[in-house]
């Protein structure tokens, strides 16, 4: 690790520590309005608790398959090149290729307000894997914008003289206090392709809730959702930048209870509502252009009137 990073990482108030995932260390940052902690094996925010608060991202014990493309259920994982399964390969993991290799750290600082910054990059030409799997040359970035709330601003760069289709999502598992009381507004006449339906397209109508049982992909969503936790008294405004897809999972208990990647009740303690690019809502990024995608949470209390 770079001798300058690592003095500025300290002056943030972080440090990195060694991890047991994939034997990749993890960068912890403290302040004192909030803490954070992001993988560099994927390259993934795995978790950001303000002060006085339970985490906004869900973290499962169950540590999956120790194989090399084994899935683990925390934090903002990254799913690209591809979202789900390939359609053109069944031996590719599902969920594309950027969560499954080791990011690097390339920047330490602050934004103007106070902000930390951590900037992770992750490209082909380090991985020969990477360039077995996927024939196309790119870079990829996220920019973590960490204070009050957090960001998470991805970006990729098509470095190959050939046009690069895309689907994508920052997959987020939001913590909450009872999914059966939690409910995300901001869908309402909203068409989605319903997975757990044999992908009918169906039509949103009101807020989601219970938040169980679900595998929706939002097509041509709105920028901005707000998931509402009444357990933990608190909202999560959920806001994206480049996405046109919103996409919400979550197993449900029967699901659950037959997964061996998660623990029986996991399911009850979070909603994934992630920033994507998926199904009709895919795309290509020309030769030597590049795409960004960004979520941005705030916490918010939640009132009596919510």
């Amino acid at each position: 690790m770079d001798a300058q990073l690592m003095r500025e990482l300290e002056e943030l108030g972080g440090e990195i520590r060694p991890n047991s995932l994939r034997e990749c260390d993890e960068i912890f940052i403290d302040q004192p309005s909030f803490s954070a902690r992001i993988a560099l094996w994927g390259g993934h925010l795995v978790s950001f608790i303000p002060m006085g608060q339970q985490d906004v991202l869900f973290q499962s014990e169950n540590e999956g398959a120790l194989t090399r493309f084994g899935r683990r259920h925390f934090g903002v994982p990254v799913c690209w090149p591809w979202f789900g399964a390939n359609t053109e390969d069944d031996d590719l993991p599902a969920h594309g290729l950027a969560r499954y290799f080791r990011w690097q750290l390339v920047e330490v600082g602050r934004f103007k307000n106070g902000d930390a910054k951590i900037v992770i990059r992750l490209a082909s030409e380090d991985h020969p894997l990477i360039e077995e799997m996927w024939p196309h040359a790119f870079e990829l970035r996220q920019v973590f914008r960490l204070g009050e709330g957090f960001s998470v601003n991805f970006s990729a760069a098509n470095l190959s003289d050939k046009t690069m289709p895309i689907s994508e999502a920052l997959h987020t598992y939001f913590r909450v206090g009872d999914n059966k009381t939690a409910q995300v507004q901001g869908l309402d006449g909203v068409q989605y392709v319903d997975k757990f339906d044999d992908g009918q397209k169906k039509q949103q109508v009101g807020a989601v809730s219970p938040c169980e049982e679900l595998d929706r992909v939002y097509l041509d969503a709105p920028q901005e959702t707000v998931l509402e936790d009444p357990a933990l008294q608190r909202k999560l405004v959920i806001s994206s930048e480049g996405a046109q897809s919103t996409v919400l999972w979550n197993p449900g208990e029967a699901l659950a209870k037959l997964r061996t990647d998660m623990e029986d009740v996991d399911y009850r303690q979070f909603v994934c509502v992630e920033t994507a690019n998926a199904l009709d809502n895919a795309y290509k990024i020309a030769a030597g252009e590049m795409h960004q995608l960004r979520v941005t949470v705030r916490i918010e209390p939640l009132s009596d009137e919510s």
